[in-house]
């Protein structure tokens, strides 16, 4: 494993001081502040972490050939297309959260080196998320809340990882400015509502599904709009690297048995 340093994105001078020092033929940023609901309640925060942190990797990567790929989300639609969104579609986010990434799209766009990748509803090693939430509360016995309303595209970030990874190989081979699209869309295959998520889940681990509860978003309490779908299209993804991912139920399955 390579050399790690920690370097804070707020600090503009350190960050350049870092990525100088490491000259990267290739930065993947994955930081962000992605709680929709403190986004919302704190939106001075979530413009710093979403935005002004990424503009520093930008200015810091000024006048260098770093090929600069950003995480983005699928939470920059509104959800009314009601159908798997492309790459092509224009943004219209609902939310702070959505807003924020939207706004760290344009800023790594101004970028020539520069990618966009958006994806969806992750679950993965590494921090707790609502695939894990779910997994604690069945075996706690306890009820939980699952909405009926929102449909996302399940993505497992092993799947998602060894995609760019893939994405990062055969870029070499085509030139940045040939590509029809700086905005690419990774995720695993399939659509699904929140709920039914929740129900396979509960299926893989012989839980009772009875534990869990159907709700409407707008009955949920919280506070930021969530598109009620924005399942992601992915035909992009397969084109650039000769496969597409696999359905996210079978990628959960392999979650689910690493994590027990």
């Amino acid at each position: 494993m390579g050399r790690q340093l920690l370097c804070d994105l707020s600090d503009a001078r350190r960050t350049v001081s870092v990525i100088r020092e490491y000259l990267p033929d290739v930065v993947v940023h994955a930081q962000a502040l992605s709680d929709v609901e403190r986004c919302e309640r704190n939106p001075h925060l979530a413009q710093a972490m979403n935005v002004t942190a990424l503009s520093h990797v930008v200015q810091a990567l000024e006048g260098l050939p770093t090929l600069l790929i950003a995480l983005s989300s699928d939470y920059v639609f509104d959800g009314s297309k009601l159908a798997p969104y492309e790459e092509a579609d224009e943004p219209h986010p609902i939310s702070v959260y959505g807003r924020t990434k939207w706004q760290g799209e344009q800023v790594t766009l101004s970028r020539s080196q520069s990618l966009i990748v958006r994806t969806s509803t992750l679950f993965g090693l590494g921090r707790v998320n609502f695939c894990d939430h779910i997994v604690t509360q069945l075996a706690n016995g306890k009820t939980l809340d699952a909405f009926d309303d929102q449909v996302t595209s399940p993505t497992y970030t092993e799947d998602l990882a060894s995609a760019i990874q893939a994405l990062i190989e055969v870029l070499p081979t085509c030139e940045l400015s040939g590509l029809s699209s700086r905005i690419i869309h990774i995720a695993n295959a399939g659509a699904c509502r929140r709920l039914d998520f929740a129900y396979q889940i509960a299926d893989e681990l012989a839980c009772s599904r009875t534990q869990i509860r159907a709700v409407s978003m707008v009955h949920s309490g919280l506070v930021a709009q969530r598109p009620r779908y924005s399942a992601l299209a992915t035909t992009y993804i397969a084109h650039l690297i000769g496969r597409g991912l696999r359905p996210w139920q079978d990628a959960l399955k392999e979650y689910l048995s690493q994590r027990h």
